[in-house]
């Protein structure tokens, strides 16, 4: 039977209550049997928690309700929201997206992906730990065996997973894939190691594709990227990430390579520090729509593109003469000097935005009154953003103002009608300790 938002308000307050009635127990009052009956009758009731939790986390990741917070995935919205790690929060979607009810193109519902798992949990005979199991082993199951095998492989291993701890259950896990695909031996390390190779391919158009394989160690650090920065992102105009799985993990590596470039840690290339070197003019440099630069490598980029490249890059202006030589050159300061991004890590300790937690190295220098609206380079009128919020935080009705030389936001009206401003506070735990002391 399916209970609308007041009863389920209602059913809520109760199990608090019945909650608070366990909480106030005399465990000291009660035999061993008891005791122990009480504490298997709590976990039961925890894992059918868990499963309410699931079904609860997989709508809010259907509808994207991550945007509206600022976040930029559900795992983020719910370390936000429940101040679980980030790691615990990838895991509670990856179980709710597994677990959770789901729904057809035309809105029909349908059963989760994994229906015996999920039936044990909301029965709660199994616990996460064991979903977690389950979910891996099934997911290495040969797709040439796949279709036949996933739903007697779930429907052994949630039985198993009833008798054993989730240690044990990966070992039989393990060795049902075997028994599954005997011949799948992994091959020799060194014979892997050999076949070891990456390189681009260049198109006509300056794009190209990447070519060659990973060993399985930079693949497990590949896949462990992708996790974190390859989540689905609402766009700039409320809709969900339309992005395929492909074009996320391809942004995702690109702001890996931002990231490295960043850092400063190349070694020198010619005699002079890594640089992605684009030529344009002045006039180009104006024209964001019209103007273009050319790189090193001769790929032409748009302007717009390359003003979207550059906000931790270096410009170069040059003067040349007619028959093509250097007559001056110089800097125009739209990027932030070495010292001025130490001072200003040093004030934000990392994106400013309210409630966004990366850290300094991760994020850009943001002009909060515009370089090519006359903005000055100076430290009072810049902000580090994260890429995210870097591109879409005007998009979500956010306003930044500094105020004492120190970045402050208005919310936008739907979030607080009277847009009272706010600090981001995750970097500075002596800002709360101090609140909290006052």
């Amino acid at each position: 039977m399916r209970m609308n938002g007041r009863q389920t308000v209602l059913g809520v307050e109760q199990l608090r209550r019945a909650v608070a009635t366990v909480q106030a127990t005399e465990t000291a009052a009660l035999p061993g049997p008891d005791l122990t009956g009480l504490l298997v009758d709590i976990e039961v009731a925890r894992r059918q928690l868990d499963a309410a939790q699931q079904v609860v986390v997989a709508e809010i990741d259907r509808q994207g309700s991550f945007y509206e917070f600022g976040c930029t995935s559900t795992p983020g919205l719910l370390t936000h929201l429940l101040k679980v790690s980030p790691y615990e929060a990838k895991a509670r979607v990856a179980r709710a997206r597994d677990l959770g009810p789901r729904r057809g193109l035309t809105g029909e519902p349908l059963e989760p992906i994994l229906p015996i798992t999920a039936e044990a949990v909301q029965a709660g005979e199994i616990s996460c730990g064991h979903v977690d199991v389950i979910a891996k082993c099934l997911d290495r199951i040969p797709a040439e065996l796949s279709y036949e095998a996933s739903a007697a492989a779930e429907q052994f291993l949630v039985t198993s997973a009833k008798h054993e701890h989730p240690g044990q259950l990966k070992r039989t896990a393990q060795m049902l894939l075997a028994r599954l695909d005997p011949d799948g031996v992994e091959p020799r390390d060194e014979e892997v190691e050999s076949r070891r190779a990456f390189g681009l391919r260049k198109h006509s158009d300056g794009s190209s594709s990447p070519t060659g394989r990973f060993t399985a160690e930079k693949t497990a650090m590949w896949e462990a990227v992708f996790d974190a920065l390859a989540a689905p992102q609402a766009s700039a105009d409320g809709e969900r990430d339309v992005r395929t799985a492909e074009q996320r993990r391809h942004d995702a590596a690109a702001e890996v390579l931002q990231r490295v470039l960043r850092s400063g840690t190349l070694p020198e290339c010619g005699g002079v520090p890594v640089t992605v070197l684009i030529r344009t003019t002045a006039e180009d440099l104006k024209d964001e729509k019209g103007g273009v630069g050319t790189t090193g490598h001769g790929t032409q980029i748009s302007t717009s593109k390359l003003l979207e490249m550059s906000g931790d890059a270096q410009f170069l202006s040059v003067v040349c003469s007619d028959t093509g030589g250097i007559m001056s050159y110089g800097r125009e300061r739209r990027l932030a000097s070495k010292g001025q991004r130490f001072a200003i890590a040093g004030r934000d300790g990392g994106c400013c935005f309210v409630g966004c937690d990366r850290p300094a190295a991760w994020c850009e220098v943001h002009h909060v009154i515009p370089w090519l609206d006359g903005g000055p380079t100076d430290i009072d009128n810049m902000v580090l953003l994260c890429r995210y919020h870097h591109r879409h935080f005007e998009a979500l009705g956010w306003e930044l103002f500094m105020q004492e030389g120190i970045p402050w936001w208005r919310p936008p009206s739907w979030l607080d009608p009277e847009r009272e401003p706010i600090r981001n506070t995750t970097h500075h735990l002596d800002d709360i300790q101090f609140v909290l002391a006052c």
